[in-house]
């Protein structure tokens, strides 16, 4: 079983002094969850998100806000993308069939851009006369919030040499009417969400269709888990999203993920999976979860991962799409073939890029001096397509970039991994009892009690864990598993 709870674990939504059960507007909390968990011997924590008002589109005054358009050439999330006609003239299995299901399943949406307007010095100073009404600082809300998403209360408070803050007034959808407020998320009473955001530019006659509102909920410690989502407590209960301590969005959808493979390959007796740090950045934030105790919503960011140069955007086809193929994620469909046929043809296009770039990209050229000038400032994938023609895909331009520019960094991160992969993924028995290891430290032995580590990678990250005790851990750990082996 797999639960996601999201933010309804006794979920209390505060606008005001006004407390209403719920995880989400209009949508009630769950309220006997929380109890079972308990009873079951987990040990829960809470915290607290929050969202913006949300303004109808016709009241707000579009003239004279800046307009802040969206990328050029957007990154889409699928490979299939805007790929219809693309795919008409290349030789990829079962394209003709899949043309028109394509352009409705993975279509590149119009893009819409927003406009931008900004809190004043009238919003700051009608926040502060009005603190005692805010949940947050008045005492009501217990939860610890989000340290990179502060409410704009909490903004005007913690950044108090400032006289202004962005807001982006952003459409929710093509069709609908709801402005979304990005950068006021707030649990401020309605008479003072009105009046703050009328004092904005462009705003000043504009209507709340939706107020903002904090929630607070109940999560579960994320030492509880192992790395594949599923607790220590309970064999076959998996944990994925806001439960286990996260902000929700991507990081959410990555731990759903991890957790419905690896139910589904629990139920089946097969080997778990989870990818390492230097895989994906899903193995990096699994790793965060359970080797840290968060004490507020868990965002993942790039510099959260050491490897970072490693798991870039460009390369993620390349990192997983074989891990999808061996886990039966890509589907027996003419879509999943199509897909496997898209990264065979990726592969053949870098293979042979690689190979240009490398002799010159010519019969008479140097490959060292190609490669010292996409070393250079400011090349880029439009640089390399005018030396090797345009049979290449911008997607393998931007790759083989990549590669050339950071090769001698890359090159010393994966001698790292695999100097230290033999300890990464060392297994640590599930019997091991620290608190009788009087050999290690207090502190080390109450760390390791507590997170339960699965691997001595896992262990050295454990805040407590010092060089040392690491490796007095990795010989206790290698004895026990010769004395069982004796047995």
């Amino acid at each position: 079983m797999v639960l996601t709870t999201g933010t309804f674990m006794r979920g209390l939504m505060h606008t005001g002094m006004e407390r209403t059960p719920g995880g989400r507007a209009g949508e009630g909390a769950a309220v006997g969850i929380s109890k079972a968990l308990q009873d079951l011997g987990f040990e829960l924590g809470r915290l607290k998100t929050g969202t913006p008002p949300r303004l109808k589109r016709a009241t707000i005054d579009w003239e004279g806000l800046e307009a802040q358009a969206g990328d050029e050439s957007p990154l889409p999330f699928s490979a299939l993308s805007g790929r219809a006609d693309a795919l008409a003239q290349g030789e990829i299995t079962g394209a003709a069939e899949l043309l028109s299901g394509l352009i409705e399943r993975f279509p590149l949406l119009e893009q819409v851009e927003c406009r931008k307007t900004a809190t004043n010095g009238q919003t700051h100073e009608l926040i502060r006369a009005n603190l005692h009404r805010a949940p947050m600082f008045s005492g009501q809300i217990e939860g610890a919030g989000p340290r990179y998403c502060p409410s704009i209360e909490d903004k005007v408070v913690r950044f108090e040499g400032r006289d202004s803050h962005t807001v982006f007034l952003e459409p929710e959808s093509l069709r609908s009417d709801w402005i979304y407020c990005n950068g006021i998320s707030t649990s401020l009473p309605r008479d003072i969400q009105d009046a703050m955001v009328r004092a904005m530019p462009g705003c000043e006659r504009a209507e709340i269709l939706r107020y903002g509102y904090a929630v607070e909920y109940d999560m579960v410690r994320p030492h509880q888990i192992h790395a594949t989502g599923m607790t220590k407590l309970v064999e076959g209960l998996f944990l994925a999203g806001q439960i286990n301590g996260t902000s929700g969005y991507e990081e959410a959808a990555a731990q759903g993920l991890i957790a419905g493979v690896n139910a589904v390959r629990w139920c089946a007796s097969e080997s778990e999976w989870v990818p390492g740090r230097d895989e994906a950045y899903i193995g990096v934030l699994m790793d965060d979860l359970v080797t840290k105790t968060p004490t507020e919503p868990y965002r993942m960011f790039t510099s959260r991962a050491e490897h970072r140069l490693m798991l870039r955007a460009d390369n993620a086809d390349d990192r997983l799409t074989g891990t999808a193929d061996e886990l039966g994620l890509l589907s027996q469909t003419p879509l999943g073939r199509m897909r496997r046929d898209l990264f065979a043809r990726r592969q053949e296009q870098l293979h042979r890029l690689r190979a240009l770039v490398g002799g010159g990209a010519g019969p008479s050229g140097s490959g060292g001096e190609l490669i010292r000038q996409m070393r250079g400032a400011g090349f880029d994938w439009c640089d390399l397509r005018a030396l090797v023609g345009d049979e290449f895909d911008r997607s393998v331009l931007e790759t083989v970039v990549a590669e050339v520019r950071y090769e001698p960094y890359v090159e010393r991160e994966r001698r790292e991994v695999m100097r230290r992969r033999a300890t990464e993924r060392s297994r640590i028995p599930a019997w091991m009892d620290w608190s009788t290891c009087s050999t290690l430290r207090a502190e080390a032995r109450e760390a390791l009690t507590r997170f339960r580590p699965d691997t001595l990678g896992q262990a050295g990250r454990l805040e407590g864990i010092t060089p040392a005790d690491l490796t007095l851990v990795s010989v206790l750990v290698r004895r026990a598993w010769q004395e069982r082996g004796e047995q």
